[in-house]
Formats: structure tokens, sequence, C-alpha cells
């Protein structure tokens, strides 16, 4: 959902984040020793063009709302159907589709967790309200005021006036990279689009991993794009965090998409993060470059037998495909990492892409 901040007249993006389906893993206490979802916490400290930025965080009883900027182009087919399906509404301006979200468990996480109705309607009292103890800014919504859930402690006001509907939230068509795709003439973008995108994925990775973060859910659904092709990393809900300085633990338990998932989480085998993140990217290049996974089937995934779609093979390079198979590696121990992916002669030169070349 997006919001309008009041104070600058921009809008914003609203995440619902249902408590109950917040792993007991993905937990942690802030400065006041506040819980609040790992996702949130992140979000407010990490610093990169290529992260989705917090604005702030604020809960009642059932959910969590955090407030995001609102990054990218809406990747809608402009046709009679479509339009009636997701209107596309300038920013700032009121839509007449008030309507809260249908909220499902998302398809990454197998649960059998009661999902509560749908949220409130969010009042977009996102501004410069009364600050309490550590400047903490408060947003508020019906029946109850929303509390904020920050680093710093806060106290209650009374609720504002509800506002007009055109302060209201509201839908927005999807801004991902999965619908850039899907919209884009041949299903896929050209090589030099891909490395653009890919290089700004892989900047994103390389700086979590140097904060001791894996995101653990990297695809196309989860980068937002503009019609520039800039990207930002969004929904860190199934993300882990650890010392940078330490080995990096086993896990067992995989939040992840079973599709970008890695030889050894589909084998269920005990798993470190950091690899099974770089067979994620090796995924991402091939429905970059192709429009399809590299993988026919699980089994062909568990081998790391890469098979491109259609006629890929005349049209994606040798290099590129090279960089793909390191990432795709069966054997976490061999696979490339970060470091690798970061510094192959593929993506030299990749983020200086002029502007014109960017246009889809």
């Amino acid at each position: 959902m997006t919001a309008l901040h009041q104070l600058e007249l921009r809008e914003v993006a609203v995440k619902f984040i249902i408590k109950a389906k917040v792993p007991e893993h993905a937990w942690m206490e802030d400065k006041s020793a506040h819980r609040v979802p790992t996702e949130a916490l992140l979000l407010g400290l990490l610093d990169h063009p290529n992260i989705v930025k917090c604005i702030d965080l604020f809960e009642d009883e059932l959910y969590f709302y955090l407030v995001q900027e609102l990054h990218g182009t809406p990747w809608v087919s402009q046709t009679k159907d479509s339009l009636a399906q997701h209107p596309v509404t300038a920013p700032g301006k009121a839509s007449s589709h008030l309507s809260t979200p249908a909220l499902t468990p998302s398809p990454s996480i197998d649960s059998d967790i009661h999902v509560p109705d749908t949220p409130p309607q969010l009042s977009s009292c996102i501004g410069d309200l009364p600050r309490g103890p550590g400047n903490a800014k408060h947003l508020y919504a019906s029946p109850k005021h929303i509390v904020l859930g920050s680093t710093e402690t806060c106290t209650s006001y009374p609720r504002p006036p509800k506002p007009d509907t055109a302060q209201l939230t509201f839908r927005r068509p999807s801004h991902d990279l999965f619908e850039c795709i899907e919209q884009s003439k041949d299903k896929r973008l050209s090589e030099s689009q891909a490395r653009f995108v890919f290089a700004q994925a892989v900047e994103a990775v390389h700086y979590l991993d140097s904060q001791g973060v894996t995101h653990c859910d990297i695809k196309d659904e989860n980068i937002l794009v503009d019609s520039h092709l800039n990207v930002k990393l969004v929904d860190f809900g199934s993300a882990v965090v650890v010392d940078p300085a330490e080995p990096r633990p086993l896990y067992t338990l995989f939040f992840g998409t079973t599709a970008y998932a890695a030889s050894e989480v589909l084998q269920k085998k005990p798993y470190r993060a950091p690899p099974a993140e770089i067979w994620t990217l090796g995924v991402l290049l091939s429905y970059l470059l192709t429009g399809a996974s590299p993988f026919p089937t699980e089994r062909d995934a568990i081998a790391g037998r890469v098979m491109l779609a259609g006629h890929a093979v005349n049209y994606v390079s040798e290099s590129a495909e090279q960089l793909m198979l390191r990432c795709l590696d069966p054997n976490p121990e061999c696979r490339a990492d970060i470091h690798e992916v970061r510094t192959h002669p593929w993506l030299d030169g990749a983020l200086d892409l002029p502007l014109e070349e960017r246009m889809l």
C-alpha cells in the first residue's frame, strides 16, 4: 500500500507485517529492548543506494507497519483490461480504489498460521507530528493509534482528526523486476540491460555481506526497478544476521523461494547462507537474460544442470553464461563467492551503461 507523506508531499510505501507470521528466528530487540522483526531493524540500519530505505515503523496488536521509500515504475501494460485491474495513479494523487489488500501467506514460506483479517485503513499522517522521547515520530490509524516500535522510546498521543480521502492509502501496481521483464518486448532484457541490473544487485549483496547480512530471498519479485533500470532490493523478511568477522554458521531451515533454492537446500542438507545467496544470483541472471529459470526441473537444479531456455544460446554471451555457471555450481564449496562475482569480467563497466540504453 502507499501513503502520502504530509510534510514532503510524496508517496511512501507501507508494508503490512503480520505479527503472527513472523518466524521466531526473525525477531530482534532494539535499543529499548522492544521486540521488532529483523527486517524492520535491518532496514533502519542499512544504508546503500540499491537497498530500499526505511522511513519509520509502527505497530498495533496484529501488524507492524513498515514505512519505506517508494521506488520504481508501475510495470503494467497500458490496456483497458490491465488499467481496470491495476489503476495507475500519479504520485501524490488519490486513487478511487481504496480497498485494503487481500493478505495471504507468502508463497516463499510454508505456513499454516492463521492470517488475520485485512488490516485497518491507514491514515497517511506521516509528517511533523508531535514527538516523544528520542524524537520518535508517530503514525495513526483507525480504530486505534499505532505506537512506533523504534530504536528509541516513545509515548502515545491522541489520534488526530481523520484525514480526507486524498490522504488515505491505496493500491499501486507492482514496481518489481518480474513485471518489468514481463512487460519488456521479448520477455527478457538485452544483455547490456541485464548487466546493469545484475551489477546493482551484486553491489547490494556485496554490501550486505560486508555487514554480516544475507537476504536469503533474492528474486525478481523482491527487486524494485524504475524506467531507467535503477534497482532497489526489498523484503528482508527471510534475512539472517551474523558477526561478519566470525565463520558463517550452518542452517537447517529455509525460508526463501523454492524456485531460487540452492542445490544443497533442495537436498535438505545443512547450508551456509552466503553460498546459497550466490546461487540465487545465478538464477536471477538467467531470468534477466532469458526470462526463464536455468533449470527445467528440481532434479536439474540439484545436479546443477543449466539448460538455457529457447534460443538463449544464440544471444547469451559466453562470458555471461560462464558467470552463471560459476554461481550455479552444485558444490557450495566450489561455487563463486560475492567477491568473484563482483569482479567477473562480464561485469566490467556494467554500471556505466548510458541512460539511452537503459530505457525499455
